[in-house]
């Protein structure tokens, strides 16, 4: 998700002229109207095709989402396969699973929800004459949940999506949100654009703006333990606050690859990003670079445990550490 998202701004410049090359899907009616929904095709390819994020459903399996659609699920992250009914054929930037359900949005600002662990999916919103894709959803319950994305879209439901209510959470700029991290005490965060990111201490009901030491654009937000918080998106840019956006440190990583995904677990935090960019911190240390053997962009991750993590980017999925033969063929640790 980039028209600069997710794909307006998570996505890279490799990935955004392959998305511009997509045809458009057709329209829609809905209401009272005519029903003329195009659905998701079933590709063999589709694991392989551009991916934009990754979770674990509710049971437990891995399900990524990304262009023209696609939905693909996996046990283990080895063998993937194509959910069956995807009501869009529009790219799908995000993913997001609570109370047992599933939700996915992206371009056209579509919305879709599954209750069966992402086999089928059915459309709650879509609207593509707003030209403001979704970049991230938040759900804290079964019925609770913010749309956030382009110029500066904020979308909230209390019915599990049956219903979208348009908000704004900033009367002076449209800036791009592209990420969203919340506190178990309802305490959120919103990483932005051009230097434009959130803070709200009452669960969402009120924002105010950040006043963060690096003005470019932060594509994407993660909770690295003991209340602290990464933001990371333009060049390689890493920003952390221990103490809900009052102080900023700026983090050093060798690199100037846009960093587009994060994952968290049990002390390493791993970001990734473009050119195969991974950048590894073992308990708050130094970010590590490593560079991912197949040099491809990263858009996400998703942490798997025992230190594993699965990506997801252009041409699908991959793992990290890598097999140990590959490792060793490029001269890398894999950790």
């Amino acid at each position: 998700m980039k028209i600069r998202s997710k794909i307006l701004g998570r996505l890279m410049p490799s990935i955004l002229l392959a998305l511009l090359a997509l045809p458009a899907p057709t329209l829609a009616q809905e209401g009272g109207e005519a029903l003329d929904i195009e659905y998701s095709e079933i590709e063999p390819l589709a694991s392989k095709s551009l991916l934009l994020d990754v979770i674990r459903a509710p049971d437990g399996h891995l399900l990524a989402v990304g262009e023209r659609g696609h939905v693909v699920l996996s046990e283990q992250g080895d063998e993937w396969r194509q959910a069956r009914v995807v009501p869009t054929r529009s790219t799908l930037t995000t993913v997001e699973s609570s109370g047992g359900r599933l939700w996915a949005a992206g371009h056209d600002t579509v919305i879709i929800t599954s209750g069966d662990g992402g086999e089928t999916w059915t459309r709650q919103y879509f609207d593509p004459e707003r030209q403001q894709p979704v970049m991230d959803l938040l759900f804290t319950d079964g019925r609770n949940g913010v749309a956030i994305g382009a110029y500066g879209l904020y979308m909230t439901t209390d019915n599990g999506g049956e219903t979208w209510l348009d908000e704004v959470i900033d009367e002076e700029n449209e800036y791009h949100l592209n990420d969203m991290v919340r506190f178990d005490d309802g305490r959120r965060l919103i990483a932005g654009e051009a230097g434009y990111s959130y803070r709200s201490f009452d669960d969402g009901a009120s924002w105010e703006p950040l006043d963060v030491p690096y003005l470019g654009s932060m594509w994407g937000a993660q909770q690295v333990g003991a209340g602290c918080v990464l933001f990371f998106g333009l060049r390689g840019h890493i920003l952390e606050t221990c103490d809900f956006g009052d102080n900023w440190t700026e983090v050093r990583a060798d690199t100037i690859a846009s960093l587009s995904g994060a994952a968290y677990d049990q002390g390493r935090s791993v970001i990734v990003g473009n050119g195969g960019v991974i950048l590894v911190r073992e308990d708050g240390g130094p970010f590590a670079v490593r560079v991912h053997s197949s040099g491809v962009d990263f858009a996400s991750n998703l942490a798997l445990g025992g230190g594993r993590f699965i990506l997801v980017g252009e041409d699908g999925t991959y793992h990290f550490p890598e097999a140990p033969e590959v490792n060793g063929a490029h001269g890398e640790e894999g950790q």
